[in-house]
């Protein structure tokens, strides 16, 4: 069975486009699923609060520089970076996560990025794959991910600087 999406500008900032992507007859974006869940969720306030800063420090300031996507999740990426993977001043402006808070994303350049959903990890030497709770978010953005590169190898998706040129009614087919 064929499901169709749309992509979707999400925010807008000076250095960074994020976009994401709404299924058909749902009411909500990936991406707003995944503000909508977590963050009223008090055990994980720290580490929300931050990762949407995070994003908003990157759009606003930095661009969506490459060593902020090191967590890799096979053709996916996810937020937050890893801790070792940021500069040392860059470490005292971010909380160290410690309820494993995963946004699955898409990093296209240092000025587009595509936002998923994603989760909680379950603590532990557990890879996303073998998470009972993130594993559908993992799958789903690494679904996307061939869609999205398909669709620019097309042309049906054009870099432009800081946007996407889509044609107004294309749909991804997953």
């Amino acid at each position: 069975m064929n499901i169709f999406a749309t992509i979707e500008e999400a925010i807008a900032y000076k250095e960074v486009t994020y976009y994401t992507i709404r299924f058909e007859h749902e009411k909500n974006s990936e991406f707003e699923k995944f503000i909508l869940k977590h963050g009223s969720d008090k055990t994980i306030h720290n580490e929300f609060n931050d990762l949407i800063a995070l994003l908003k420090r990157l759009g606003e300031e930095i661009g969506a520089k490459e060593r902020y996507f090191s967590r890799k999740e096979k053709k996916a990426e996810a937020l937050p970076p890893k801790w070792n993977n940021l500069l040392p001043k860059e470490r005292r402006l971010h909380v160290k996560f410690q309820h494993n808070l995963r946004l699955y994303c898409m990093r296209i350049s240092d000025e587009i990025v595509f936002l998923f959903n994603g989760g909680v990890k379950t603590p532990g030497p557990i890879t996303a794959q073998e998470c009972k709770i993130v594993r559908k978010y993992f799958e789903m953005a690494n679904k996307l991910v061939e869609v999205i590169e398909e669709a620019i190898k097309e042309n049906n998706i054009v870099l432009s600087g800081i946007k996407l040129e889509i044609e107004k009614d294309f749909e991804l087919m997953i």
